[in-house]
């Protein structure tokens, strides 16, 4: 095991006071990492087993059950204080992980704000044991660099601050030689894990993992051992990976309005003072002390909850947990105090400026999460906006006196924000837009709601909750929230009840309590955003080392993981294929074994493409009342029965939906089937939507996600003309006949059409139902002819820029192949997971972890919906503006030379056949994954085509489908930016560039 050279005590009193002497050039040694050396996993004596086995058994019989508890949730804690929640759910052979920390951005050193996320970073860089090839000699470097971050961090001439970081550069470099990338993610990926992530909030870090039931042991085996001895190592690639992160937090101007509001109510707080991504500043100066120090302060089993959710047996997982976890030692946990606020008297006012379209946010400030006032402020919420009848959906957006209006809870540990969200209508100021919200407070205080709306939301969280019982998912997001907000699972589960005890008058008692004229308001105006500078740092790339394992993993990868039985869908088994008693009308049935609630869809095969209109028919049509009901009546009478209806379409479906409550069922088809019959034209109506049109239309080219993917990708696919941009223009639509419009929803039903069903009534049953309510007059009319687009050739380079007022660059790089092809589906789920998409996969590690020159890098071989179009090849790379260029010539080599790994390729492999083992489709899905199917021509599940090749595919195979498929394309560069940080001589070397108008590519 390697000496240690100094203690954490000794390196203070070495360096208190002394860095404006220190000698930059001499190699420090400094402690910073927890543990050290390697952290063996010993046979325990035989007395330690036999305790181990007695504390295993206790916790069998020992657990915390709640009665009505939706997710039959058992809740352990062992002895070390770690919590566990489980539930049981045996629909697919799969378990939904998440280990909750409750170390959040609250806890953050004001000086070094961003530390819990970036560690939250750190924690996928491995242990003592694995990601490393040489622990003992990696530490010696690792505490050298982190001495130099702390230099680096005190010194304030610039010059010197480069030298400095010149220094840590080089020690990283060396250190990478040691290092071993992305180990974890190989290991969760060969494990068969989907959704390997994490999150960092203000109370919480959170892990998440969704993995194969035969898989558990290996995953807590791993989780233990990176939770016990994280290090942090690859430390400065990984700072740039944040650092583009906080830039892209930079790009979204909603980020920055709505910290304005939580900065104006809590200036003594770490939910107003600082955010979770940090300053910018202080992520270019960090302490990798003060990160180890905080994760040996934190991550304590004391101080965290491992969750899982999906097919488990509780007692054997949770003695599994107690042999990995319970020698985790405790210790005491910081209490975290909360200094006074100043009382609010007057409402706060607070300006923001950004390239994105204008809004408002205003906000009110509660006790935390755990009292019994975020559960008035719940109800306040739902009475003001629940989607469907709410104050501001009815009043405001129903009435068409705002361009979009929301408001929701931001419950926190220490204090629940309420805020309220609304964009402006074309001429409209946000003052005005502000005024109109607080109305609808206004309303609440003075009881002006009806009786039946506290009933109907009561009804409407209990649907809620069993929506969430269905996935795997859901049930852990409940438990995770319970946890990091210390909410007893009895009062979880109570909720509803405690929520039905609460009248309207104590309602409107509690809006005149706590909503005054304490408030904050954000005005967002459009104009320049200030944004932090920074100048690209030199990096030198890392060492990956690919090829190597470490010794952790040789002998983890040797654990038992015995194969599932994958289950495939037969249509004609899985599907009841039925049909309505009149007409040529297809019900294709699926049954809901999980609880009573259903989805109702007809669908029809015709979309805008058919015609175009239909789009603004659609979309009238919410605002419209009928003979016998107003457009507000309407909703009042689906929320009150517990159900959600809508009519979407798309450029070639239109699809009537019913879901929610299936009691309701027979109420609900025959309130919708009254709409398409007996909607009411008004002209007032249609006039303020197109005025709306007009709105929605010129912010959409403010989102430099819309330009992006949208009007460019189109432009780039299909041409000038194409599918995007072929909008009805202005005056088209201020001439448009309203009676037509709804001619077109009442003869939707004259079309052919086919019905679906996923519920828990018998396929009679709602057959019955159906024949009875729904007008079935033949002969059904054929749709309208589609207008064709043809795809562009794409067989030459070219360049698109679209200039966006934005911290980063953002590239796609769009290559064409050859039009569907079933037999490619193997190949290019392997090329996907091994190459493409992932954290452990080939352009990742290359991009991001050894250049760190993106947050974002992807590649996808795609998969046309119709038979009849082609595959293309997206990439997309998200990054600084001054790294633009160097990420492009890395992109264009590693489309064009693949290199082979095949360790990292077998646990590639692994994960595709583990996954489609496990990851059986269930439920409403079905019925997706069929008509995906049936676009393609297809007539059943290809999954078993792919798991059949894929056991045995060899990365050769995977490299000729490259070589023919990707390698060589010429590909079209669509690139987002701001002017003056583009290199424009570094993009003319790439292909003829090709700058695009905003009016060009969105068609107004």
């Amino acid at each position: 095991m390697q000496a240690r050279l100094f203690s954490i005590a000794i390196f203070a009193i070495l360096f208190q006071g002394a860095f404006a002497q220190t000698n930059y050039n001499a190699v420090p040694r400094v402690i910073t990492s927890p543990n050290a050396g390697f952290k063996v996993h010993a046979l325990k004596p035989e007395n330690e087993n036999a305790q181990a086995n007695a504390a295993i058994n206790a916790l069998k019989s020992n657990f915390d059950t709640v009665a009505n508890d939706p997710f039959k949730a058992r809740i352990y804690t062992l002895k070390n204080g770690l919590k566990v929640y489980l539930s049981v759910n045996k629909n697919a052979p799969r378990i939904q992980t998440m280990i909750a920390v409750k170390a959040g951005s609250k806890f953050d050193p004001p000086q070094t704000t961003g530390l819990a996320h970036y560690l939250e970073h750190m924690m996928f860089k491995g242990s003592h044991d694995f990601g490393t090839k040489d622990w003992p000699h990696e530490s010696v470097l690792l505490d050298s660099i982190s001495a130099y971050f702390e230099y680096h961090k005190n010194e304030k001439d610039s010059a010197k601050k480069a030298a400095l970081y010149a220094k840590i550069d080089s020690f990283s470099y060396e250190a990478s030689k040691l290092a071993i990338p992305n180990e974890y993610d190989k290991m969760m990926t060969s494990l068969g894990a989907k959704g390997t992530n994490a999150f960092t909030s203000t109370d919480m870090t959170v892990f998440i993992n969704d993995i194969p039931s035969n898989g558990l042991e290996k995953f807590l085996d791993l989780e233990s051992n990176r939770f016990q001895t994280a290090v942090l190592r690859l430390f400065h690639t990984e700072l740039e990976t944040v650092y583009e992160e906080f830039n892209r937090n930079q790009d979204n101007d909603r980020v920055w309005s709505d910290h304005a509001i939580e900065n104006a109510l809590l200036p003594n707080h770490p939910y107003g003072t600082q955010t979770t991504i940090g300053e910018g500043e202080h992520l270019k100066n960090p302490s990798m002390i003060n990160i180890y120090n905080y994760f040996k302060t934190y991550y304590r089993p004391n101080n965290v909850a491992i969750i899982l959710s999906g097919d488990l047996d509780p007692d054997a997982t949770v003695a599994l947990i107690e042999k990995y976890f319970g020698n985790w030692k405790p210790a005491p946990i910081p209490e975290f105090i909360k200094q006074p606020e100043p009382t609010i008297t007057a409402p706060i006012v607070r300006e923001y400026s950004g390239p994105q379209p204008e809004h408002v946010y205003i906000g009110y400030l509660f006790n935390g999460a755990n009292t019994h006032e975020t559960l008035m402020v719940k109800l306040v919420d739902e009475i003001l906006a629940n989607g469907e009848a709410g104050l501001i959906d009815l009043d405001l957006m129903q009435q068409q006196k705002l361009l979009r209006g929301s408001s929701f809870v931001d419950d926190n540990d220490d204090y629940t924000f309420h805020k309220l969200y609304g964009e402006p209508k074309q001429g409209q100021t946000l003052e005005q837009v502000k005024d109109l919200l607080i109305g609808e407070i206004e309303k609440v205080k003075k009881g002006e709601f009806g009786d039946w709306l506290l009933p109907a939301i009561i009804q409407n969280m209990k649907l809620e909750r069993m929506k969430a019982a269905e996935k795997n998912n859901g049930r852990a997001n409940y438990m995770m929230g319970s946890f990091v907000h210390n909410i007893r699972w009895q009062n979880w589960v109570d909720e509803i009840a405690e929520a039905q005890k609460i009248t309207k008058a104590d309602i409107v008692k509690f809006a005149n309590e706590h909503y005054k004229n304490n408030y904050a308001v954000c005005y967002k105006r459009t104009g320049e955003a200030k944004v932090h500078k920074v100048v690209k740092p030199e990096i030198t790339p890392v060492q990956m080392n690919k090829d190597v394992e470490s010794v952790f993993k040789q002998q983890w990868d040797k654990m038992p993981q015995p194969s599932l039985t994958p289950r495939f869908l037969d249509f004609d088994k899985d599907i009841t294929h039925l049909k309505l008693a009149k007409g040529d009308v297809s019900f294709d049935y699926i049954k809901n074994d999980i609880n009573k609630t259903f989805n109702l869809n007809y669908v029809f095969d015709m979309g805008t493409d058919n015609v175009r209109e239909l789009g603004v028919a659609i979309a009238y049509l919410q605002y419209l009342g009928t003979d016998k009901y107003t457009a507000d009546q309407l909703k009042i009478e689906f929320y009150k029965l517990g159900l959600s209806f809508s009519v979407n379409n798309s450029r070639d479906r239109v699809s009537v939906s019913l879901s929610g409550l299936e009691e309701n069922l027979e109420k609900g088809v025959g309130l919708f089937e009254h709409i398409l019959a007996s909607a009411k034209p008004d002209s007032n109506v249609y006039n303020s939507l197109v005025t709306d049109i007009t709105q929605s239309r010129a912010n959409a080219k403010k989102n430099k996600g819309n330009i992006l993917s949208g009007a460019m990708g189109n432009y780039a696919k299909y041409g000038q003309l194409n599918p995007f941009n072929n909008v009805i223009a202005l005056d088209e639509l201020k001439a448009e006949d309203v009676n037509k419009l709804v001619g077109m929803i009442k003869s939707l039903e004259s079309y052919k059409h086919h019905v679906v069903y996923y519920g828990n009534k018998s396929a009679d049953q709602v057959l019955s139902v159906i024949n009875k309510l729904h007008p079935v007059n033949t002969p059904f009319r054929d749709y309208p002819v589609a207008k064709k687009y043809p795809e562009m050739p794409l067989n030459t380079t070219q360049v698109f820029v679209c200039y966006y007022p934005m911290k980063q660059a953002e590239i796609v790089m769009m290559g064409k192949d050859g039009l569907f092809d079933k037999s490619l589906f193997p190949y290019l789920y392997l090329y996907n997971e091994y190459y493409g998409s992932g954290l452990s996969s080939i352009l990742f590690q290359e991009v991001r972890e050894k250049m760190a020159l993106a947050y974002s890098v992807y590649s996808s071989y795609g998969v046309p919906q119709y038979a009849n179009e082609s595959h293309y090849i997206t990439s997309y790379v998200g990054t600084q503006a001054d790294k633009m260029d160097t990420a492009l010539v890395e992109m264009n080599k590693l489309l064009n030379n693949m290199p082979e790994v095949p360790q990292q390729f077998e646990g590639a492999r692994e994960n595709v056949v583990k996954t489609l083992e496990s990851d059986w489709i269930t439920g409403a899905d079905i019925y997706g994954a069929y008509d995906r199917a049936k676009k393609r021509g297809l007539n059943y599940d290809v999954r078993r085509d792919i798991y059949e090749a894929a056991k045995g595919m060899k990365i050769a195979d995977v490299h000729s489908f490259f070589d023919a498929h990707v390698k060589g394309k010429k590909y079209t560069y669509l690139v987002i930016g701001k002017k003056e940080d583009l290199n424009m001589e570094a993009l003319k070397k790439i292909g003829p560039v090709q700058e695009l108008k905003l009016e060009e590519i969105f068609g107004y």
